[in-house]
């Protein structure tokens, strides 16, 4: 059985023969790199108003009531701790868009999403709740 500190060790070296210590590994990951909850396809929704977001790998389509959809490139989220933020500068339809992992309840109908979310869009913010497409088409039809 190989201790702890061994594999520390060679991951340590492993990673120098690579041109890269421990350290630089981490500093040098994309800010954009997406991990855990935050991976795949996503959907982000809010009430009143009534607004989505599609995640995607090649792009996000933002959606409101009466308004044409807004599709942009997906840059990646950036991504700390419990939350990751996708930010749309440029365009017609700028916004920024922060999941958060933890409980969430749209508030209007008994679905439950693994993810909270929080858009600003034009000077306002708005609140909703995000998961994988699967996970929302599980849960019973609002």
């Amino acid at each position: 059985m190989i201790s702890v500190a061994f594999r520390v060790i060679l991951l340590a070296s492993t990673l120098t023969a690579c041109g890269e210590s421990g350290a630089d590994a981490t500093t040098k990951a994309s800010p954009t790199a997406a991990s855990g909850d935050f991976a795949g396809d996503l959907n982000a929704l809010g009430t009143e108003p009534f607004w989505a977001i599609k995640i995607r790998a090649d792009g996000l389509t933002f959606s409101r009531p009466g308004v044409e959809d807004a599709e942009s490139p997906n840059p990646g989220p950036v991504i700390e701790n419990d939350h990751a933020t996708w930010t749309i500068a440029d365009g017609p339809t700028p916004f920024k868009l922060t999941l958060t992992k933890g409980d969430c309840s749209d508030g209007m109908s008994d679905r439950h999403y693994t993810l909270r979310a929080v858009l600003v869009f034009e000077n306002k913010t708005m609140y909703g709740c995000a998961a994988m497409p699967a996970a929302i088409a599980a849960q019973p039809a609002p």
